[in-house]
């Protein structure tokens, strides 16, 4: 797989039309990644496994990072299985994930 780098950090970097935003179970309006990760950080576990099973059967999140950011490295990394257990973990991959595109 061929990746365009700069293309990757300009659609995950950036804010997302109205018509494509993600809504979380709780209300939230989530409209790019850093405020993502800041809401995951944020809710329940019981608003979390709304959107996220242990069993990789769903993953709203990932889902929503690779079909309407275009990034399917990280909707990838989402999928792992630490990641579908723990939260806090979960969040942690988005954060860190945006801090290495900031780097290129």
């Amino acid at each position: 797989m061929t990746v365009d780098f700069q293309a990757l950090k300009r659609t995950t970097l950036s804010k997302v039309t109205d018509d494509k935003v993600f809504w979380v179970v709780r209300g939230d309006r989530i409209d790019n990644a850093a405020d993502l990760a800041n809401c995951i950080e944020s809710l329940t576990s019981e608003q979390f496994h709304h959107h996220v099973n242990e069993e990789g059967k769903r993953n709203d999140f990932a889902v929503w990072i690779h079909d309407v950011l275009h990034n399917q490295l990280l909707a990838r990394d989402l999928d792992f299985p630490v990641n579908l257990r723990d939260q806090k973990h979960y969040a942690k991959t988005i954060k860190d994930h945006l801090a290495w595109l900031q780097t290129l």
